[in-house]
Protein backbone atom coordinates (compact mmCIF):
# COMPACT_ATOMS: atom_id res chain seq x y z
CA UNK A 1 0.00 0.00 0.00
CA UNK A 2 1.47 3.55 -1.23
CA UNK A 3 2.13 6.12 1.48
CA UNK A 4 -0.60 8.88 1.28
CA UNK A 5 0.46 11.60 -0.58
CA UNK A 6 0.55 14.62 1.51
CA UNK A 7 -0.15 18.41 -0.09
CA UNK A 8 1.71 20.59 1.31
CA UNK A 9 0.87 24.59 0.62
CA UNK A 10 3.37 26.26 -1.38
CA UNK A 11 4.73 29.28 0.88
CA UNK A 12 5.34 32.01 -1.70
CA UNK A 13 8.90 34.29 -1.13
CA UNK A 14 8.41 37.77 -0.19
CA UNK A 15 9.29 40.28 -3.07
CA UNK A 16 11.95 41.80 -2.36
CA UNK A 17 11.98 43.78 -5.70
CA UNK A 18 9.95 44.48 -8.83
CA UNK A 19 10.78 45.48 -12.09
CA UNK A 20 9.70 49.46 -11.43
CA UNK A 21 11.49 52.66 -11.26
CA UNK A 22 11.42 55.53 -9.02
CA UNK A 23 13.22 58.90 -9.88
CA UNK A 24 13.25 62.07 -7.60
CA UNK A 25 14.67 65.91 -8.00
CA UNK A 26 14.60 68.63 -5.82
CA UNK A 27 17.10 71.67 -4.96
CA UNK A 28 19.69 72.09 -2.19
CA UNK A 29 19.63 76.13 -1.49
CA UNK A 30 22.69 78.01 0.63
CA UNK A 31 23.69 81.00 0.62
CA UNK A 32 27.63 82.43 1.44
CA UNK A 33 29.45 85.51 1.96
CA UNK A 34 32.39 86.24 -0.68
CA UNK A 35 34.42 84.51 1.69
CA UNK A 36 32.75 81.28 1.11
CA UNK A 37 31.61 80.76 4.68
CA UNK A 38 28.11 79.54 4.67
CA UNK A 39 25.11 82.01 6.18
CA UNK A 40 22.43 81.02 8.24
CA UNK A 41 18.80 82.82 7.64
CA UNK A 42 17.33 80.86 5.17
CA UNK A 43 13.91 80.40 6.31
CA UNK A 44 12.36 82.81 4.32
CA UNK A 45 9.89 80.62 1.45
CA UNK A 46 10.39 81.99 -2.00
CA UNK A 47 7.26 79.79 -3.68
CA UNK A 48 3.66 80.18 -1.97
CA UNK A 49 2.51 76.40 -1.83
CA UNK A 50 -1.17 75.22 -2.57
CA UNK A 51 -2.85 75.65 0.62
CA UNK A 52 -3.56 71.85 0.37
CA UNK A 53 -0.22 70.64 1.25
CA UNK A 54 0.24 69.63 4.67
CA UNK A 55 2.97 71.34 6.71
CA UNK A 56 4.03 71.17 10.39
CA UNK A 57 2.26 73.62 12.91
CA UNK A 58 3.86 76.64 12.61
CA UNK A 59 5.28 75.97 9.54
CA UNK A 60 2.41 76.58 6.82
CA UNK A 61 2.81 77.94 3.63
CA UNK A 62 -0.21 79.00 1.41
CA UNK A 63 -2.46 76.72 4.21
CA UNK A 64 -4.69 78.35 7.10
CA UNK A 65 -3.67 77.09 10.24
CA UNK A 66 -5.29 74.53 11.38
CA UNK A 67 -7.67 76.37 13.87
CA UNK A 68 -8.27 72.80 16.16
CA UNK A 69 -4.80 72.21 17.01
CA UNK A 70 -4.28 76.04 17.41
CA UNK A 71 -6.72 76.14 20.10
CA UNK A 72 -5.61 72.80 22.03
CA UNK A 73 -2.24 74.59 21.94
CA UNK A 74 -3.78 77.69 23.36
CA UNK A 75 -5.03 75.81 26.15
CA UNK A 76 -2.16 74.13 27.14
CA UNK A 77 0.02 77.65 26.81
CA UNK A 78 -1.89 80.45 26.98
CA UNK A 79 0.25 82.09 24.16
CA UNK A 80 2.03 81.10 20.88
CA UNK A 81 5.28 81.85 19.50
CA UNK A 82 4.79 86.25 19.23
CA UNK A 83 5.80 87.48 15.28
CA UNK A 84 9.21 88.69 15.15
CA UNK A 85 9.29 91.60 12.59
CA UNK A 86 13.11 91.32 12.09
CA UNK A 87 12.41 87.94 10.27
CA UNK A 88 9.95 89.64 7.38
CA UNK A 89 6.44 88.94 6.13
CA UNK A 90 7.56 86.17 3.93
CA UNK A 91 9.40 83.60 6.70
CA UNK A 92 9.05 80.21 6.71
CA UNK A 93 5.42 79.64 7.93
CA UNK A 94 2.56 82.23 8.12
CA UNK A 95 2.59 81.65 12.02
CA UNK A 96 6.26 81.87 12.07
CA UNK A 97 7.34 79.45 14.63
CA UNK A 98 10.93 80.59 15.36
CA UNK A 99 13.87 79.14 13.61
CA UNK A 100 17.34 79.39 13.68
CA UNK A 101 20.45 78.47 12.48
CA UNK A 102 19.35 77.54 9.09
CA UNK A 103 21.52 76.98 6.53
CA UNK A 104 20.08 75.27 3.83
CA UNK A 105 16.88 74.92 1.94
CA UNK A 106 16.20 71.84 0.49
CA UNK A 107 13.41 72.91 -2.16
CA UNK A 108 10.74 71.06 -4.10
CA UNK A 109 12.27 67.36 -3.93
CA UNK A 110 9.63 65.09 -6.03
CA UNK A 111 9.48 61.63 -6.22
CA UNK A 112 7.96 59.59 -9.04
CA UNK A 113 7.02 56.18 -10.10
CA UNK A 114 7.49 54.45 -13.58
CA UNK A 115 5.56 51.15 -13.37
CA UNK A 116 3.87 49.27 -15.72
CA UNK A 117 1.56 47.86 -13.17
CA UNK A 118 -0.11 49.11 -10.21
CA UNK A 119 1.15 48.32 -6.99
CA UNK A 120 1.20 48.75 -2.98
CA UNK A 121 4.58 50.84 -1.51
CA UNK A 122 5.93 52.52 1.61
CA UNK A 123 7.77 54.93 0.80
CA UNK A 124 10.52 56.53 3.94
CA UNK A 125 12.57 59.61 3.65
CA UNK A 126 15.41 60.53 6.29
CA UNK A 127 16.87 64.02 6.62
CA UNK A 128 20.13 64.15 8.57
CA UNK A 129 19.87 67.93 9.67
CA UNK A 130 17.16 69.25 9.16
CA UNK A 131 12.89 69.16 9.41
CA UNK A 132 10.89 67.79 6.85
CA UNK A 133 8.31 70.48 7.03
CA UNK A 134 5.87 70.43 4.45
CA UNK A 135 4.42 67.17 2.12
CA UNK A 136 1.91 66.29 -0.10
CA UNK A 137 -0.45 63.82 -0.41
CA UNK A 138 -0.94 63.17 3.22
CA UNK A 139 1.84 61.33 5.14
CA UNK A 140 1.24 57.70 7.16
CA UNK A 141 4.53 58.80 9.87
CA UNK A 142 7.16 60.92 10.25
CA UNK A 143 8.98 63.49 12.66
CA UNK A 144 6.39 65.77 14.88
CA UNK A 145 8.07 69.10 15.78
CA UNK A 146 9.29 69.56 19.50
CA UNK A 147 6.94 71.38 22.13
CA UNK A 148 8.41 73.14 25.10
CA UNK A 149 6.78 71.76 28.71
CA UNK A 150 3.54 73.80 29.35
CA UNK A 151 3.76 76.45 31.52
CA UNK A 152 2.65 76.22 35.20
CA UNK A 153 0.81 79.28 35.09
CA UNK A 154 0.06 79.85 30.99
CA UNK A 155 -2.66 82.62 31.27
CA UNK A 156 -0.66 84.86 33.66
CA UNK A 157 3.09 83.62 32.41
CA UNK A 158 3.09 82.14 29.44
CA UNK A 159 6.16 81.05 27.57
CA UNK A 160 8.63 83.43 25.82
CA UNK A 161 9.13 83.20 22.20
CA UNK A 162 12.64 81.65 22.91
CA UNK A 163 11.35 78.73 24.44
CA UNK A 164 9.54 77.60 21.14
CA UNK A 165 12.70 78.30 19.30
CA UNK A 166 14.32 75.46 16.93
CA UNK A 167 17.84 76.06 16.66
CA UNK A 168 19.20 73.49 13.38
CA UNK A 169 22.50 74.50 14.34
CA UNK A 170 21.72 71.90 17.11
CA UNK A 171 21.63 68.16 15.86
CA UNK A 172 18.52 67.29 14.44
CA UNK A 173 17.03 64.61 12.34
CA UNK A 174 13.61 64.92 10.50
CA UNK A 175 12.23 61.90 8.49
CA UNK A 176 8.60 61.16 6.53
CA UNK A 177 6.26 58.00 5.49
CA UNK A 178 3.65 57.37 3.18
CA UNK A 179 1.73 53.94 2.87
CA UNK A 180 0.83 54.99 -1.03
CA UNK A 181 -0.86 52.71 -3.68
CA UNK A 182 0.96 53.07 -7.08
CA UNK A 183 -1.79 53.09 -9.41
CA UNK A 184 -1.55 51.39 -12.73
CA UNK A 185 -0.79 54.09 -16.44
CA UNK A 186 -4.49 53.19 -17.52
CA UNK A 187 -6.02 54.22 -13.91
CA UNK A 188 -3.30 56.98 -13.88
CA UNK A 189 -4.42 58.67 -17.26
CA UNK A 190 -8.18 58.21 -16.09
CA UNK A 191 -7.32 60.01 -12.43
CA UNK A 192 -8.19 62.99 -12.45
CA UNK A 193 -5.41 65.37 -10.98
CA UNK A 194 -7.11 68.75 -11.06
CA UNK A 195 -7.05 70.68 -7.60
CA UNK A 196 -8.92 74.44 -8.03
CA UNK A 197 -5.96 75.95 -6.09
CA UNK A 198 -3.19 74.31 -7.87
CA UNK A 199 -0.23 76.73 -8.76
CA UNK A 200 1.82 76.71 -12.04
CA UNK A 201 4.96 75.24 -10.68
CA UNK A 202 2.98 72.77 -8.84
CA UNK A 203 1.61 72.03 -12.12
CA UNK A 204 4.47 71.96 -13.73
CA UNK A 205 6.02 69.65 -12.01
CA UNK A 206 3.51 66.70 -13.02
CA UNK A 207 5.25 64.59 -15.65
CA UNK A 208 2.63 62.41 -17.98
CA UNK A 209 4.91 59.14 -18.10
CA UNK A 210 4.25 59.00 -14.58
CA UNK A 211 2.32 56.97 -12.06
CA UNK A 212 -0.24 58.59 -10.36
CA UNK A 213 0.31 57.90 -6.53
CA UNK A 214 -2.72 57.84 -4.00
CA UNK A 215 -2.30 58.25 -0.16
CA UNK A 216 -5.25 58.20 2.45
CA UNK A 217 -6.91 59.05 -0.35
CA UNK A 218 -5.26 62.12 -2.10
CA UNK A 219 -3.82 61.53 -5.55
CA UNK A 220 -0.93 63.57 -7.17
CA UNK A 221 1.50 62.53 -10.18
CA UNK A 222 4.19 62.41 -7.44
CA UNK A 223 5.39 62.35 -3.53
CA UNK A 224 6.60 65.75 -2.34
CA UNK A 225 8.17 67.27 -0.21
CA UNK A 226 10.21 70.22 1.67
CA UNK A 227 12.14 71.51 4.23
CA UNK A 228 15.01 73.29 6.25
CA UNK A 229 18.00 73.00 7.62
CA UNK A 230 21.75 72.79 9.07
CA UNK A 231 24.19 70.92 6.66
CA UNK A 232 26.94 71.17 4.49
CA UNK A 233 26.28 70.29 0.81
CA UNK A 234 29.61 70.49 -0.06
CA UNK A 235 30.62 72.91 -2.27
CA UNK A 236 33.02 75.78 -0.67
CA UNK A 237 32.22 79.22 -3.12
CA UNK A 238 34.82 81.95 -2.87
CA UNK A 239 35.13 85.15 -5.05
CA UNK A 240 38.74 86.70 -3.95
CA UNK A 241 39.47 90.74 -4.64
CA UNK A 242 40.46 90.30 -8.31
CA UNK A 243 36.91 89.02 -8.66
CA UNK A 244 37.49 85.29 -9.30
CA UNK A 245 35.68 82.52 -8.73
CA UNK A 246 37.05 79.65 -6.64
CA UNK A 247 35.18 76.80 -6.71
CA UNK A 248 35.97 74.00 -4.62
CA UNK A 249 34.33 70.22 -4.20
CA UNK A 250 34.43 68.81 -0.70
CA UNK A 251 31.50 66.59 -1.39
CA UNK A 252 33.77 63.57 -1.09
CA UNK A 253 32.86 62.39 -4.44
CA UNK A 254 33.01 63.70 -8.22
CA UNK A 255 30.53 66.52 -8.84
CA UNK A 256 29.77 65.47 -12.75
CA UNK A 257 28.09 69.14 -13.98
CA UNK A 258 28.65 72.50 -12.78
CA UNK A 259 26.60 75.61 -14.42
CA UNK A 260 27.92 79.38 -13.23
CA UNK A 261 25.10 81.85 -13.28
CA UNK A 262 24.66 85.84 -12.80
CA UNK A 263 21.97 87.83 -13.69
CA UNK A 264 21.99 91.71 -13.55
CA UNK A 265 19.21 94.17 -13.72
CA UNK A 266 17.85 91.34 -16.19
CA UNK A 267 20.97 90.71 -18.35
CA UNK A 268 22.89 87.30 -17.74
CA UNK A 269 25.79 85.42 -18.50
CA UNK A 270 27.02 81.96 -17.64
CA UNK A 271 29.47 79.00 -17.88
CA UNK A 272 29.13 75.76 -18.02
CA UNK A 273 31.42 72.99 -16.46
CA UNK A 274 30.41 69.64 -18.19
CA UNK A 275 32.97 67.32 -17.23
CA UNK A 276 32.38 68.46 -13.71
CA UNK A 277 34.82 68.78 -10.72
CA UNK A 278 36.68 66.02 -9.03
CA UNK A 279 36.55 65.82 -5.41
CA UNK A 280 38.82 67.76 -3.43
CA UNK A 281 39.88 69.97 -6.37
CA UNK A 282 39.15 73.53 -7.12
CA UNK A 283 37.73 75.29 -10.21
CA UNK A 284 38.75 78.68 -10.88
CA UNK A 285 36.95 80.86 -12.84
CA UNK A 286 37.88 85.48 -13.63
CA UNK A 287 33.87 86.48 -13.28
CA UNK A 288 34.79 88.47 -16.71
CA UNK A 289 35.14 85.01 -18.39
CA UNK A 290 31.63 84.14 -18.32
CA UNK A 291 29.97 84.23 -21.81
CA UNK A 292 27.35 86.47 -23.00
CA UNK A 293 24.16 84.32 -23.84
CA UNK A 294 22.09 84.41 -27.51
CA UNK A 295 19.43 86.38 -26.37
CA UNK A 296 17.27 84.89 -29.04
CA UNK A 297 17.80 80.95 -30.58
CA UNK A 298 19.69 81.28 -33.49
CA UNK A 299 19.92 84.48 -34.35
CA UNK A 300 22.07 86.12 -31.97
CA UNK A 301 20.87 88.65 -30.94
CA UNK A 302 21.09 90.74 -28.46
CA UNK A 303 18.32 93.21 -28.23
CA UNK A 304 17.16 92.44 -24.53
CA UNK A 305 14.07 94.85 -24.69
CA UNK A 306 12.67 92.71 -27.46
CA UNK A 307 13.38 89.83 -25.35
CA UNK A 308 11.61 90.76 -22.07
CA UNK A 309 9.00 91.94 -24.24
CA UNK A 310 8.47 88.94 -26.55
CA UNK A 311 9.32 86.45 -23.30
CA UNK A 312 12.10 84.38 -24.88
CA UNK A 313 15.12 83.19 -22.87
CA UNK A 314 18.35 81.83 -23.67
CA UNK A 315 17.75 78.26 -25.34
CA UNK A 316 21.39 77.71 -24.66
CA UNK A 317 21.20 78.05 -21.14
CA UNK A 318 18.33 76.24 -21.13
CA UNK A 319 19.82 73.11 -22.96
CA UNK A 320 22.94 73.08 -20.96
CA UNK A 321 20.95 72.68 -17.68
CA UNK A 322 18.88 70.14 -18.77
CA UNK A 323 21.75 68.19 -20.14
CA UNK A 324 23.41 67.92 -17.45
CA UNK A 325 20.00 66.83 -15.25
CA UNK A 326 19.33 63.88 -17.94
CA UNK A 327 23.22 62.81 -18.02
CA UNK A 328 22.46 61.63 -14.68
CA UNK A 329 19.67 59.66 -15.10
CA UNK A 330 16.38 61.51 -15.42
CA UNK A 331 13.72 61.64 -18.01
CA UNK A 332 13.99 64.68 -20.59
CA UNK A 333 10.46 65.43 -19.41
CA UNK A 334 11.45 65.14 -16.03
CA UNK A 335 14.47 67.46 -16.32
CA UNK A 336 12.01 69.83 -18.06
CA UNK A 337 9.34 69.77 -15.19
CA UNK A 338 12.23 70.49 -13.18
CA UNK A 339 13.78 73.77 -15.09
CA UNK A 340 10.66 75.27 -15.57
CA UNK A 341 9.07 74.68 -12.05
CA UNK A 342 12.32 76.48 -10.55
CA UNK A 343 12.41 78.87 -13.95
CA UNK A 344 11.58 82.19 -12.02
CA UNK A 345 13.83 81.65 -9.01
CA UNK A 346 17.00 80.05 -11.09
CA UNK A 347 17.44 82.34 -13.40
CA UNK A 348 14.78 85.35 -13.32
CA UNK A 349 16.39 86.78 -9.97
CA UNK A 350 19.46 88.95 -10.10
CA UNK A 351 22.29 87.23 -8.44
CA UNK A 352 25.56 84.75 -8.56
CA UNK A 353 24.87 81.29 -8.29
CA UNK A 354 25.97 78.05 -8.91
CA UNK A 355 23.94 74.91 -9.76
CA UNK A 356 25.90 71.63 -9.61
CA UNK A 357 24.33 67.90 -9.34
CA UNK A 358 24.97 66.44 -5.84
CA UNK A 359 27.03 63.19 -5.76
CA UNK A 360 24.70 60.43 -5.70
CA UNK A 361 26.51 59.13 -2.58
CA UNK A 362 26.16 62.91 -1.32
CA UNK A 363 22.14 62.32 -1.73
CA UNK A 364 21.87 59.25 0.05
CA UNK A 365 23.78 60.13 3.02
CA UNK A 366 21.42 63.44 3.78
CA UNK A 367 18.53 62.18 2.48
CA UNK A 368 18.57 58.37 2.77
CA UNK A 369 15.66 56.50 1.03
CA UNK A 370 13.97 53.28 1.31
CA UNK A 371 11.28 52.24 -1.16
CA UNK A 372 9.38 48.85 -0.40
CA UNK A 373 9.43 46.77 -2.84
CA UNK A 374 12.72 47.56 -3.98
CA UNK A 375 12.64 49.06 -7.13
CA UNK A 376 14.63 48.12 -9.77
CA UNK A 377 16.59 51.40 -10.31
CA UNK A 378 16.66 54.97 -8.52
CA UNK A 379 17.48 58.08 -10.01
CA UNK A 380 17.81 60.73 -7.82
CA UNK A 381 18.91 64.39 -9.14
CA UNK A 382 19.58 66.59 -6.48
CA UNK A 383 20.64 70.34 -7.72
CA UNK A 384 22.77 72.20 -5.12
CA UNK A 385 21.82 75.57 -5.85
CA UNK A 386 24.92 77.94 -4.52
CA UNK A 387 24.08 81.49 -3.95
CA UNK A 388 27.38 84.01 -3.71
CA UNK A 389 28.01 87.79 -2.80
CA UNK A 390 30.44 89.10 -4.49
CA UNK A 391 32.71 91.29 -2.96
CA UNK A 392 31.93 94.67 -4.53
CA UNK A 393 28.25 93.97 -3.52
CA UNK A 394 28.74 93.55 -0.64
CA UNK A 395 31.13 96.51 -0.42
CA UNK A 396 28.45 98.37 -1.52
CA UNK A 397 25.65 97.01 0.94
CA UNK A 398 28.37 97.94 3.56
CA UNK A 399 28.79 101.20 2.94
CA UNK A 400 24.02 102.10 2.23
CA UNK A 401 23.87 100.16 5.89
CA UNK A 402 26.20 102.55 7.73
CA UNK A 403 24.50 106.24 6.13
CA UNK A 404 22.11 106.94 8.67
CA UNK A 405 19.75 108.69 5.62
CA UNK A 406 19.59 105.37 3.94
CA UNK A 407 18.54 103.28 7.25
CA UNK A 408 14.87 103.29 6.75
CA UNK A 409 15.75 101.42 3.17
CA UNK A 410 18.12 99.33 3.67
CA UNK A 411 15.98 98.05 6.56
CA UNK A 412 12.98 97.25 4.51
CA UNK A 413 15.58 95.60 1.98
CA UNK A 414 16.52 93.29 4.47
CA UNK A 415 12.43 92.88 5.57
CA UNK A 416 11.58 92.17 1.99
CA UNK A 417 14.74 90.23 0.39
CA UNK A 418 14.46 86.47 -0.27
CA UNK A 419 17.89 86.08 1.34
CA UNK A 420 17.68 89.35 3.79
CA UNK A 421 18.30 87.23 7.12
CA UNK A 422 21.44 85.26 5.27
CA UNK A 423 22.25 89.25 4.51
CA UNK A 424 21.86 90.97 7.67
CA UNK A 425 24.56 88.49 8.86
CA UNK A 426 26.77 89.21 6.21
CA UNK A 427 26.86 92.55 6.74
CA UNK A 428 26.51 92.30 10.47
CA UNK A 429 30.03 90.43 10.07
CA UNK A 430 31.61 92.55 7.94
CA UNK A 431 30.73 96.07 10.22
CA UNK A 432 32.60 93.81 13.16
CA UNK A 433 35.56 93.16 11.01
CA UNK A 434 35.74 96.78 9.77
CA UNK A 435 35.21 97.88 13.48
CA UNK A 436 38.27 95.34 15.09
CA UNK A 437 40.26 96.65 11.92
CA UNK A 438 39.93 100.27 13.41
CA UNK A 439 40.77 99.35 16.71
CA UNK A 440 43.62 97.87 16.20
CA UNK A 441 45.09 100.44 13.75
CA UNK A 442 45.07 103.21 17.09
Amino acid sequence: MKAPLLLLPVLSAPILSMAYEVHEWGTFTTVSGSDGVLLPGLQREEETLPPFVHSHFGMENGAPMEQARFVELLKRYGKLWPFDPTVGISSKGLSNRPVSGVKVKMETPVIYFHSKEAFHAKVHVGFNGGTISQWYPARSGGESLPLPEPPADPLNHPHPASAWLIDFSKPYRGDISWDIEVLSPEESRRTLLFKAKDTINWLRARVPETNVVRSAGQTEGYLFYRGIGNFDPGLETRIDANETLHIRNQTGDRIPYLLIYENRSGRHTWKAIDDGIEAGETSVTPMNELSPPLAVENDGTTDWDRVTREGNFDAGLYRSLKNGIVRNGLLESEADAMIQTWWDSYFEKSGLRIFWIVPRTRTDSILPLKVEPTPEKTVRVIVGRSEVFRPNEEAQWLATSLKADQKQMWEHHLLSDRFGIALRQRIEAMTLQKNNASTSKR
